[in-house]
């Protein structure tokens, strides 16, 4: 069963993968692999993102998220 990816359009993967002006082809039995590890990338970066905003120190929410909004204070250093 083909991979279905969550996070990434099929249709835009290919322009990234140039090298020096050199395309650089997927065949067809590496294309899921390549799709599902775009995509647990993309998680993982989106993950990173959402740590880096401030949570509560004290308290019963402790851990909790202070904000929801991400800011470009928060992506300094990118």
């Amino acid at each position: 069963m083909p991979y279905k990816p969550k996070w990434i359009l099929s249709s835009k993967v290919r322009g990234l993968f140039v090298f020096e002006d050199q395309k650089v082809r997927i065949s067809g039995d590496a294309k899921d692999k390549v799709m599902e590890y775009l995509d647990k990338a993309v998680e993982k970066g989106v993950k990173e993102l959402i740590d880096k905003l401030p949570k509560k120190s004290k308290g019963p929410e402790k851990g909790e998220l202070k904000r929801i909004t991400l800011q470009m204070e928060d992506l300094q250093g990118i």
